[in-house]
């Protein structure tokens, strides 16, 4: 059965959708493992530009056989990024209504965990039914924020609302320099979370990435792609010893 990995965070700009590609990619290709990356961003996701993808498909595709969902169901709705890591895009129309309940997000995890070592989920910034249903049904749950005051304050209110709040893994530390106002023990110790890992500042790598969907765990001289190679690496001994 696959390991669902949530990313989530109170506030957009913080780089949770490159932590999530990235992690993918990471998996897939430098650990060899099956892996879906889910971008549940409802027509605002980003993560097909990050792998430089044009999907065809979409979830929505999935959302009239939701609960009787197959194999040949999620190959026609995936679009492959490489050989053991595909992406299941978000829509491509933005729509005001709800589009997946927590049922249907259930039935799709499910689906997949048959079919993938890992899956990784690109949730929409701050709360939402989607996001809810994400983390209730994730495996490891990851916070990811960045080291400022507008960072901390949403992360400190969006943790007091999250549900389920004891069970979030632990926070992801984005963007640290040397010289940020606040360090991350002392992001720590304020917000009163686990801090899971610390990522640098990659400008160039980053504009890479985001420019022309190169990920930084791809490239060599990329800060913040070495240190998501070493964090999934990490991620992955936590989901060994959880199955085993």
């Amino acid at each position: 059965m696959g390991f669902v990995i949530g990313i989530f965070s109170a506030k957009g700009g913080v780089g949770k959708s490159i932590l999530a590609a990235n992690l993918g990619v990471a998996f897939g290709i430098g650990h060899r493992r099956r892996t879906a990356v889910i971008d549940l961003n409802s027509g605002l996701g980003t993560t097909d530009l990050l792998l430089d993808l044009e999907p065809e498909r979409s979830w929505s595709d999935l959302v009239s056989v939701i609960n009787e969902l197959s194999s040949q169901h999620l190959k026609l709705a995936i679009t492959e990024y490489r050989p053991g890591v595909d992406l299941l895009a978000c829509p491509p129309v933005l729509t005001w209504k709800q589009t997946l309940t927590k049922k249907n997000v259930s039935s799709l995890l499910e689906a997949l965990r048959e079919e993938y070592d890992l899956i990784v989920l690109d949730t929409s910034p701050g709360p939402s039914q989607i996001n809810e249903a994400a983390f209730s049904l994730a495996d490891i749950r990851l916070v990811v924020l960045t080291p400022d005051a507008p960072g901390l304050r949403a992360t400190a209110r969006y943790l007091e609302a999250v549900p389920e709040k004891k069970k979030i893994t632990g926070l992801v530390i984005n963007q640290q320099t040397a010289g940020a106002a606040v360090t991350p023990d002392e992001i720590k110790d304020h917000l009163g979370e686990r801090l899971f890992a610390v990522l640098p500042m990659d400008p160039s790598g980053v504009w890479a990435n985001i420019s022309y969907g190169e990920p930084c765990v791809l490239r060599k001289s990329s800060k913040l792609g070495k240190s998501i190679r070493q964090f999934s690496a990490r991620l992955l001994k936590m989901t060994d010893q959880r199955t085993n």
